[in-house]
């Protein structure tokens, strides 16, 4: 196991911190107990003996942490600085999007998306006036036979497997959609946004900006990984993303200053499916994301 590794996740570094420094303050507490409870000097000698251990334990630990950085190389360590564990996920993300000019998202139903992300695109635009260009790839939910297939695909590998439907794949898609046009037309000044909907299934999801790109699963159990700028991986990864967003189909802009039409009817000119699960979609805006932790 390498510790460069493991002290790399955020979330088992406050975890190593916060148990190393219960077990201290124990030892601690337990000390003064002990010189409390003997009168002779055995207390006395007892802090000595710790303290000389401490220092002791510190020194070679220092000494070793140096020779070991210097003359060796951990063959885990660059694997490790890909990997992110899935307790981190989310707020990976989070950051990428607080950081990011351009957002880039090849997902199937778009749910942790609408309601984590995006939020987090429009409060950092408007935080530092500057403009955020997303582009947004979503299965295509005219699509029935590829939406059935992906709803049976969740339902027998997902966590959340019994809400899986046909319909409820196409109305979390049209969910997603409503968010993006309001983000649009309420936003139209810094958030810009091309909309594409695809019948490629995947299990993977990209998330995307100009510096970096992480790639997840379908189960938020699984761990994800992570590309940054100067990786050669992550010219691969962009243009898997330009190959599916070549492949996609366009939905067209919107008339005024926003980048989309105003509302799902405009955009998809009264389409009967959209007609039938707008009540539905626009309800669902606001859930939370089912994977939030």
């Amino acid at each position: 196991m390498s510790l460069s590794g493991v002290i790399s996740s955020p979330y088992q570094r406050k975890l190593f911190i916060f148990t190393s420094s219960l077990i201290i303050s124990v030892s601690i507490i337990v000390s003064w107990v002990l010189y409390y409870i003997t009168p002779e000097t055995r207390g006395w000698n007892i802090i000595i003996d710790f303290l000389v251990a401490i220092v002791a334990s510190a020194t070679f630990a220092l000494v070793s942490a140096m020779y070991i950085a210097f003359f060796f190389r951990d063959p885990f360590e660059i694997a490790s600085a890909v990997k992110i564990l899935p307790q981190d996920i989310d707020q990976t993300l989070i950051q990428m999007a607080q950081k990011a000019t351009d957002y880039k998202l090849f997902v199937r139903t778009g749910r942790h998306f609408r309601a984590e992300i995006l939020p987090v695109l429009i409060k950092s635009a408007e935080r530092s006036r500057r403009p955020v260009r997303i582009e947004v790839i979503l299965l295509d939910f005219r699509a029935d036979e590829i939406c059935e297939r992906y709803a049976n695909y969740r339902k027998n590998a997902s966590f959340d497997g019994s809400l899986w439907t046909k319909k409820y794949v196409q109305k979390e898609i049209l969910a997603t959609i409503m968010s993006l046009i309001d983000a649009a037309s309420t936003h139209n000044s810094l958030v810009s946004v091309n909309l594409y909907l695809s019948r490629r299934l995947s299990t993977f999801r990209i998330d995307g900006s100009s510096d970096e790109i992480i790639i997840t699963r379908e189960d938020p159990k699984d761990i994800a990984s992570r590309y940054r700028r100067d990786d050669s991986d992550y010219s691969a990864f962009l243009s898997e993303f330009a190959w599916i967003r070549d492949e996609a189909v366009k939905m067209k802009a919107g008339n005024g200053k926003s980048s989309l039409p105003t509302t799902v009817a405009d955009m998809f000119d009264g389409c009967q499916l959209v007609e039938a699960l707008s009540a539905e979609a626009a309800d669902a805006k606001s859930e939370r994301s089912p994977y939030a932790r």
